[in-house]
């Protein structure tokens, strides 16, 4: 791997951990973020109960880092606001803060939790934001 991109990861890995400890936006500064809604997906948790709803969104060109800090344009979603109604391919304007890999949430599809792959426990590749301020 090139240093370059070793201190990229590197610099991306400390501003993910220096926004873990507050609740703020992690964008708020840089304005609003677009995205682009790519699809529904509805998950359960590991007892096979409880259904959610989890988005995924298109942040191209922004990478996040998500499993073992291999970066992605796409996050999944679990906190869209419930009044407004979304559509596969519909852009959305909005605020966003990373969630620690340690408290992601544990929700998957029954897809996922019957893949048979060999991965850690709650070893979802996509990293997982939680979206504030969402507008049309």
């Amino acid at each position: 791997m090139k240093a370059n991109q070793i201190l990229a990861l590197a610099g991306i890995s400390m501003l993910a951990m220096s926004n873990s400890c507050h609740k703020e936006d992690a964008s708020p500064d840089l304005g609003l973020t677009t995205g682009r809604l790519v699809k529904l997906e509805n998950t359960i948790d590991g007892a096979g109960q409880n259904p959610r709803q989890r988005w995924i969104i298109d942040l191209a060109p922004l990478s996040l880092p998500g499993y073992q800090g291999t970066l992605y344009q796409q996050a999944k979603v679990f906190n869209l606001p419930t009044n407004t109604t979304y559509q596969a391919g519909q852009s959305l304007s909005f605020h966003y803060q990373l969630v620690p890999f340690a408290q992601q949430t544990p929700w998957r599809t029954t897809y996922e939790w019957g893949n048979a792959h060999p991965t850690p426990v709650g070893a979802d590749s996509l990293p997982e934001i939680t979206v504030s301020d969402a507008a049309n």
